[in-house]
């Protein structure tokens, strides 16, 4: 392995000096006059050090830094599933812009990602049942507002297990719902 990673270094150091980078020798650990000696080296005598099996390359893995990468990356993940778990769930473009920040491009990119399509017109309001229904499970649930962080996981929540009832409501009829009956519950206050 070491003598493959003594290769890929002194390419990448030879391509760097060609482009005119000189600090990207010095970034690896390199010296000036090392630098300059490589520059100058035949290609029969590069590939004789780049395959020797005398490395003279260490890796070193700083934890710290790699844990904050792995965090990122985590986190990173559960985001894009929880806008792909918003869009199957059939949030709408403003929706997703509000809980995401996404364009709508962003939004047709992703639907055509996962092969959905949707149909145009806006969606039909529940009945009065369903929309008691989509209420009471928000008020059980405790969710202080339906702008807070956690709100759009709710009803997320709320929408799939919704999903096994007659025509089933879209993340974004949820939405609208639960926005309407908190409006109305502000109106009646002030």
């Amino acid at each position: 392995m070491f003598p493959l990673l003594n290769y890929y270094v002194l390419t990448d150091v030879i391509y760097a000096l060609k482009d005119g980078d000189l600090s990207y020798g010095e970034t690896l650990g390199f010296t000036l006059e090392e630098i300059n000696e490589i520059s100058q080296l035949p290609l029969d005598a590069l590939l004789s050090i780049c395959h020797s099996r005398a490395s003279f390359i260490t890796v070193k893995i700083h934890h710290d830094i790699l844990r904050k990468q792995l965090e990122r990356a985590r986190t990173e993940t559960q985001h894009h599933q929880q806008i792909n778990r918003a869009i199957r769930l059939g949030g709408s473009i403003a929706l997703l812009k509000h809980y995401f920040g996404l364009t709508s491009n962003d939004v047709c990119f992703n639907r055509r990602l996962q092969g959905i399509s949707v149909p145009y017109g806006r969606s039909p309001l529940p009945d009065e049942t369903m929309d008691a229904t989509i209420w009471c499970r928000w008020k059980a649930l405790k969710v202080k507002s339906p702008d807070a962080n956690e709100a759009i996981n709710i009803m997320m929540q709320i929408t799939e297990e919704l999903a096994s009832e007659p025509n089933p409501p879209s993340l974004t009829v949820v939405c609208n719902r639960i926005t309407f009956c908190e409006q109305g519950r502000t109106d009646r206050r002030t």
